[in-house]
């Protein structure tokens, strides 16, 4: 029975690491008998496992936001200020190898629990690049959300005409955070804002 477990726990992390593949590769449009045969498993174990597409999409995106997590706790271990910078350029490292199937659905279909526990550590985070000033006081959380859809957005469009142009984007909003003394024109979203915001559908290119 252990065996067992261990070969349905290793056909699953091949299905997930190959459906991932495949939607980068084809988008959307990606076949479910594709993704099996990458997975090097039959149609019906991943069917068995992900009876649509929409349930395996929905699988990627609770990896991803794990995936998040862990890149937020890692850069939590950076030197003081340093954190914040670092989370941003990996995260945006993780959007890019997921453009094509990530980037209009991650948002809707994460788990409440997930986006808090996210955004707890990202305001430590932003916390302690405000102490260390290298970000602006009057810089917050949600705007942080705000850089990340930022990036989001420059991965949806840039495609593979500029996989790399979210680099440079960053770039430019950092050297703005870092401004100290800057007159913003809004006052910053609400996290309800972001929330309702994220939970709304938002079409893949």
């Amino acid at each position: 029975r252990p065996a067992l477990r261990r070969d349905a726990a290793e056909n699953r992390a091949r299905m997930i690491d190959a459906a991932g593949r495949a939607f980068a590769a084809q988008g959307p449009t990606a076949g479910m008998e594709d993704i099996a045969c990458l997975a090097g498993v039959g149609p019906a174990t991943l069917y068995r496992r992900f009876p649509t597409k929409e349930a395996l999409v929905t699988e990627l995106v609770e990896v991803f936001y794990d995936k998040l997590v862990t890149l937020a706790e890692e850069a939590g271990r950076q030197p003081p200020g340093e954190g914040l910078d670092r989370f941003l350029r990996t995260v945006g490292r993780l959007i890019a190898g997921s453009r094509g199937y990530l980037p209009g659905t991650w948002g809707e279909l994460a788990r409440p629990a997930q986006v808090a526990h996210l955004r707890g550590i990202t305001d430590r985070l932003l916390s302690e690049a405000r102490r260390a000033g290298v970000v602006n006081d009057q810089v917050t959380v949600t705007d942080i959300a705000m850089v990340v859809w930022g990036i989001r957005g420059v991965v949806e469009t840039s495609g593979a005409a500029a996989p790399d142009a979210w680099q440079r984007h960053l770039d430019v909003v950092m050297a703005g955070l870092r401004t100290p003394h800057i007159a913003f024109s809004r006052p910053p979203l609400d996290t309800g804002q972001v929330d309702r915001m994220t939970s709304e559908p938002h079409d893949s290119p």
